[in-house]
């Protein structure tokens, strides 16, 4: 049974009743956050290694590494730049190759910029951040080549109050020559220029310019394709494409007057054109989706002829699952055959449009915007009659705007004991809140039988989180933290940096868009994972394991506030409030799969508390609609019973907190009264089911006032357990019951 016997934590720096931050009105990010786009009316070379611009003169290469200023030249700002549109090109490579441009002083990614067929003058478009010195590097995978670099826009770091963002459209084909879509059947004489009109997909006329994907079908002969907004004299070449082959790029175009454009076909020979629009970039600031620089490899594999593949792009590598306006995506495919690809919105129609053409034997890359579907994802089908390496790879992704929530007050605090390693009896106890200004508050417990010696540390700097957070002990001996950052919602994430360390990694943003703080486990498995809820009341879960982990939905409808997780047999537990009031619960199970849900009916509010039996029976107590706490216990088929049993009048404004007392094995259950007094109820013998009245937890001397829920805890100190609880009084302090 519990000892009362209170202990007052060391606290090394206390916070003070905070006044609540209030959210701000949602405004575009493109406004209110920067990564506006700005586009340049003239071309911005600063890497040209065949007349020596930015680099000395002569080809590069193979495993080449070059260096070279992009910001501060050539008209470009100095600073206040967050990412930049590169078109990246190479003349006649003399082996098949490949570039990456990345931030100078920043480790080379996986990602790639552009693929080059031998001996084929071509471009792409990329996006791409700069280095915090102003330069980018060039890698050149193999044989020798020229290189070129030209700027073609900017992203803005910070609002730029006459610039807009990014808006997506439905794919749609703009322009064919092929077909006489967009303008007349027949092709662009070399030397020649073409006038359309890039206003399809409701695309406003007075839009500042397109994304879109271009392709010159069967050349006969090399060349470049530069395009002028109409009403403009001068304009930017915006592909090269190569000889007797499918040339395909992705493009940012100026738009002119009415939302026309005049192409030039720069080559010595005819060719048609075929123009596909993904999205257009607002001249209106306070309008459209803000730029966000991220690189990560998040798709390889073979993918099937003629087969499709649904890859998650949304709610990876610390994006969120909502409120994704567009991701900046580069395809790579090579296979035996030619062949297209087409990529799409999950939960959309497929449009009749292609990207990124190959021909045989050949790695080619191409670039478009898209907006993720469902569960985040894009699907991609194969247009060939051979099985095609496909290659998918973010380079940024486009915010919605984003919710900025109120820093919740008085929020409990969690608790976690870190697994004994080698020459190690028992694990140090770690502790954790977020105070009522948004400070992650770590608590560090060495000495196991003395609670008046837990230093408490903030680990957060001057970032905002909100909610109770999550710990959960890892099998390497440390404990990690997750935390919802106030600033839009995700999930952030930080752990000791060895066993028994009191110092704390950097955050990590793992994304996600929970409406509330995630819950953590430690999967039988060995991982760590996350469970959260979103706004539109669905379940995800973010496993941290594998290349690229990523936020996957489980579906659920009116789920709402933070799960409470339970181990058991085959997985974990699930218990969440509905929108109506009830419980329900489901397992996830060690496969990654969910059970159907089972609703446990009642009509409260607030979290559960959940203890586990012996043969895995679980006991669910509750705070009941009128502030009661009821309680219900599955039966031994697993079945809990229609009914929920209430604990007597005792009154609660907060959530119960519950568990079987190792030495007694009677179950007691507490929670705090309306003067922040904390009660407790004691089950009249083992497995009864009976409780006792409702009595004061803390017996031995005055009990401070709690403003937060308690929450309870068992700790082993290498010699036996001690049970207690904790919880902060008004001032922030925390206190431990023995």
């Amino acid at each position: 049974m519990l000892r009362s016997r209170l202990a007052t934590a060391a606290v090394a720096l206390i916070a003070t009743a905070a006044t609540l931050v209030v959210p701000q009105a949602a405004r575009a990010d493109a406004a209110g956050k920067g990564g506006d786009y700005v586009p340049f009316t003239s071309s911005k070379i600063v890497l040209d290694s065949r007349n020596g611009v930015g680099t000395p003169v002569g080809v590069k290469g193979a495993g080449s590494v070059t260096t070279f200023q992009v910001l501060g030249v050539n008209g470009i700002p100095a600073s206040g730049v967050s990412g930049l549109v590169l078109r990246v090109g190479a003349f006649t490579p003399s082996a098949q190759t490949y570039f990456k441009v990345y931030p100078n002083g920043s480790p080379r990614p996986g990602t790639a910029a552009l693929n080059l067929p031998q001996g084929q003058s071509i471009s792409n478009f990329s996006f791409v951040q700069p280095g915090a010195n102003g330069k980018l590097d060039l890698y050149n995978s193999a044989g020798t080549t020229h290189v070129f670099v030209e700027v073609q826009g900017y992203f803005t770091s910070a609002p730029s109050g006459t610039s807009g963002g990014l808006v997506p459209v439905t794919q749609v084909r703009a322009v064919d020559t092929t077909r006489g879509t967009g303008t007349d059947k027949v092709k662009i004489r070399a030397k020649s220029t073409r006038t359309v009109t890039l206003t399809a997909g409701g695309v406003p006329a007075d839009a500042t310019a397109i994304n879109a994907h271009v392709t010159v079908p069967a050349t006969t002969e090399a060349g470049y394709l530069s395009a002028t907004p109409v009403g403009r004299a001068t304009g930017v070449v915006i592909a090269n494409y190569g000889k007797n082959m499918h040339s395909s790029s992705g493009a940012v175009i100026q738009l002119g007057t009415n939302g026309q454009v005049t192409f030039t076909n720069g080559g010595t020979a005819d060719i048609d054109l075929v123009v596909d629009t993904m999205a257009y970039f607002t001249k209106a600031p306070n309008v459209g989706a803000g730029f966000r620089p991220l690189v990560n490899r998040v798709f390889g594999q073979l993918v099937p002829k003629d087969g499709t593949v649904d890859v998650v792009v949304g709610g990876t590598s610390g994006m969120p699952t909502k409120g994704v306006a567009g991701v900046a995506l580069s395809f790579e495919a090579s296979g035996t055959a030619h062949a297209t690809l087409s990529a799409w919105p999950l939960g959309t129609t497929q449009p009749g449009i292609a990207l990124t053409q190959h021909q045989p034997g050949t790695h080619q890359r191409s670039s478009a915007i898209i907006k993720p579907g469902v569960d985040g994802k894009i699907r991609i089908s194969n247009n060939s009659d051979s099985a095609t390496f496909v290659y998918v790879d973010v380079e940024g992704w486009f915010a919605e705007p984003l919710p900025v929530l109120p820093v919740a007050q008085n929020t409990p605090i969690s608790v976690a004991q870190a697994a004994p390693v080698a020459g190690q009896g028992a694990g140090t106890v770690e502790y954790a809140y977020v105070d009522n200004i948004g400070r992650v508050v770590i608590g560090h417990q060495t000495q196991l039988d003395n609670f008046c010696c837990v230093q408490f540390t903030p680990i957060s700097g001057n970032e905002a989180f909100t909610g109770q957070p999550s710990l959960v002990a890892r099998p390497d001996g440390t404990v990690q933290v997750s935390a919802q950052y106030a600033d839009g919602g995700d999930v952030w994430t930080s752990a000791q940096t060895a066993p028994k360390a009191s110092s704390w990694t950097s955050f990590t943003d793992i994304g996600g868009s929970p409406a509330a703080p995630p819950a953590t486990v430690q999967l039988g498995t060995g991982v760590t994972t996350q469970f959260g809820v979103d706004a539109d009341g669905k379940l995800w879960t973010y496993a941290q394991t594998g290349a690229v982990p990523f936020w996957r939905g489980l579906g659920g409808t009116g789920l709402t506030g933070t799960p409470v997780l339970t181990t058991v047999r085959d997985g974990v537990q699930l218990f969440l409030r509905t929108t109506t009031g009830t419980i329900t619960t489901a397992t996830y199970r060690t496969d990654g799969s969910l059970s159907a849900w089972t609703d446990l009916g009642g009509d409260g509010t607030g979290a559960p508390a959940v203890v586990l039996y012996p043969g895995y029976r679980l006991r669910v107590f509750a705070r009941a609609a009128d502030g009661t706490i009821v309680t219900k216990l599955q039966d031994t088929t697993g079945t809990f019973p229609q009914t929920w049993d209430t604990l007597g009048t005792f009154v609660s404004p907060g959530n119960p907190a519950a568990m079987i007392d190792p030495v007694s094995g009677l179950t007691v259950v507490i929670a705090r009264a309306g003067d922040g007094i904390i009660h407790k109820a004691v089950e009249t013998g083992q497995g009864s089911g009976v409780f006792k009245d409702w009595t004061f937890a803390q017996v031995d001397q005055p009990a401070p006032a709690a403003a937060t829920d308690p929450t309870f805890a068992t700790i082993n100190n290498g010699s036996g357990q001690t049970t207690f609880f904790v919880y902060r009084t008004v001032n922030g302090t925390p206190i431990f019951a023995v």
